[in-house]
């Protein structure tokens, strides 16, 4: 068994999968001892493995951890934000702006984020373009902020950092529907006019599904140029 390569110098202990079987090597024996063990055997080992997401907040969708980073799917349902918009003179602007159903994809340090017209969300949710600058093809860019890695510890970070970071002329355009060349200006107007709902109307909404997106994001099960 020591000949084997790929195992890290500093293991102590190994798992093999072989068919049929379970083989168990410690390599902490003057000789490495095996072990064959049963499918029940290698299922009661992990019994004592517990894992601990910690609070994750109520509007969590989904949780996986895998070798390549966690992947959190969270939403914030529509409401009236405080939010903070660069001005063309390059001023910083606070704005009181009603905002719709916000859906958060987060895969390492990646982060994603829709809208979408319904309250409840769900898989089959259609997704539409999030009313805000600053998201390519639904990728949101922090600029020089630091962005943590995906964890459960770090989601209310996430979704801090996209209400605080101030909103400049960066993917402002295609955002909206009266508004196509800077979504800037529709919400400075829903702000002026103290709107309490986002309207509907301005949603560009996709066929895409928040599933298609997970699918294609997170699980990479198929290919779809609009994520």
């Amino acid at each position: 068994m020591n000949g084997l390569p790929h195992i890290p110098p500093d293991a102590s202990a190994a798992l093999y999968f072989l068919p049929g079987q379970y083989l168990f090597a410690n390599f902490q024996e003057s000789a490495t001892a095996i072990k064959a063990l049963s499918t029940a055997q290698v299922a009661r080992a992990f019994q004592d493995v517990n894992t601990d997401t910690g609070w994750l907040g109520r509007y969590v969708l989904r949780y996986r951890e895998a070798p390549e980073g966690n992947s959190i799917l969270s939403y914030e349902p529509a409401s009236v934000r405080k939010i903070f918009v660069v001005s063309g003179s390059g001023q910083i602007e606070e704005l009181k702006v009603p905002l719709p159903t916000l859906i958060l994809l987060s895969k390492g340090k990646d982060h994603y984020l829709w809208a979408a017209a319904a309250s409840n969300v769900s898989p089959k949710t259609k997704l539409a373009v999030a009313p805000l600058p600053n998201i390519g093809s639904g990728k949101i860019c922090f600029g020089r902020n630091d962005v943590p890695e995906t964890d459960a510890s770090t989601l209310n970070t996430v979704w801090k950092l996209i209400f605080e970071t101030p909103f400049n002329h960066d993917h402002a355009n295609n955002r909206c529907n009266s508004q196509p060349d800077d979504i800037r200006v529709l919400l400075g107007k829903i702000a002026a006019d103290k709107l309490r709902k986002f309207p509907k109307s301005e949603l560009i909404t996709s066929t895409s599904t928040v599933e298609d997106a997970w699918e294609t994001l997170v699980e990479r099960r198929r290919y779809d140029s609009r994520f």
